[in-house]
């Protein structure tokens, strides 16, 4: 059967807007006005930066959460003395973090130097668990499990290591022909793993029965190279982002079955950090940048790269976030644990999207 493909959406939906400060303004930055986008929030203060999204969060009838970032946000980064990371210089970019669920002092990263390690906010290199020796291997993805107390980690070539936390090994196996993109562990039943490439594949893993690359319990055949594949928090779901204009969402119960299809514009090119779309951690809605593409079926003259919002259940597009002082490629998406705050990544930039800043009371 054939992917369930839900039709793009015609009608512009509602854009957030963070209103721009009083200077002269280029034809790119007026772009809003020639769509006549929708600007939410009174007055010019740039606090009123996310009023759609959080409205429409708080329209779905979730208990709401107060902010655990703001003190840290708002307060120690713009007033305490910040920690200082060693850096790994030039051609060795950081593919994957996670903060180690058992000390936040500390977090994992996978990099292109070649090494899977944990460390911690002083600069110190507590464990390294994988480490390739040569410039011409690196890992692109990693996940953490604190239930089970393992590392995954997935490297340029195809492979996907296990280990615990204690650095040791429990298996390398070749799971995929190309690039591993991304690896997840699913959140509620930790031994189901997924892993997606650019073989344009996504495969799904008991960790309990690998024996080999053959020992996958499911493969989800892509058009295109996978970006990223992510379980929802409760992990009934898997979304899949590729490289060029289609988001996928599966069911967890049901993996023979057709995908709902989300068409949606993130072509990828070699120098921009590839696109990967996110679940909120509370509610069914997922978060992907957008890279306008003229040959996309519904592409408008000046169309904004905006942050788009969608439903998770219908695939509709609920709201777009978007900063004309900002107006890049927005990549990566992370909200923190309570969902009341955004980080958007965007080159060297990140964008701080946050309930409370915009004045929203539910």
């Amino acid at each position: 059967m054939a992917p369930r493909k839900r039709p793009e959406t015609q009608k512009t939906p509602e854009v957030a807007v963070r209103p721009k400060s009083k200077r002269s303004r280029s034809p790119r930055e007026l772009e809003p006005e020639a769509k006549k986008l929708c600007v939410k929030g009174p007055g010019s203060s740039r606090r009123f930066d996310s009023g759609c999204l959080w409205a429409g969060l708080a329209s779905l009838q979730v208990p709401p959460s107060c902010s655990i970032v703001r003190a840290l946000h708002h307060h120690k980064l713009g007033n305490a003395v910040r920690p200082s990371l060693q850096q790994i210089g030039a051609g060795g970019s950081i593919t994957g973090l996670k903060f180690n669920p058992l000390d936040t002092n500390q977090f994992f990263t996978s990099s292109m130097e070649g090494t899977t390690r944990l460390q911690d906010f002083k600069g110190n290199t507590l464990r390294v668990f994988t480490s390739s020796g040569t410039c011409n291997f690196w890992f692109c993805s990693l996940d953490v499990s604190a239930r089970s107390r393992m590392v995954v980690t997935g490297d340029n070539v195809g492979h996907v290591i296990l280990l615990n936390m204690d650095g040791r090994e429990l298996w390398n196996l070749r799971m995929h022909k190309k690039k591993v993109t991304h690896v997840a562990l699913n959140p509620c039943c930790d031994w189901f793993l997924a892993t997606a490439s650019v073989d344009q594949t996504v495969k799904i893993w008991d960790l309990r029965q690998v024996r080999g690359k053959s020992s996958f319990l499911h493969s989800l055949p892509h058009s295109h190279p996978v970006n990223a594949a992510c379980f929802s928090p409760d992990g009934a779901q898997l979304l899949t982002t590729d490289q060029k204009s289609e988001l996928r969402v599966y069911s967890a119960s049901q993996w023979d079955c057709p995908p709902s299809l989300i068409p949606h514009p993130h072509r990828h090119f070699q120098h921009l950090t590839p696109i990967k779309a996110t679940w909120h951690p509370r509610y069914n809605v997922i978060v992907v940048g957008r890279y306008p593409d003229p040959n996309f079926k519904s592409c408008t003259p000046h169309e904004l790269r905006t942050i788009d919002v969608f439903d998770g259940n219908s695939g509709k597009m609920m709201y777009q976030l978007y900063d004309p002082e900002s107006s890049g490629i927005i990549s990566l998406n992370e909200f923190n644990p309570m969902g009341d705050t955004l980080a958007s990544v965007m080159g060297y930039h990140i964008l701080i999207w946050s309930q409370e800043e915009a004045g929203m009371r539910t």
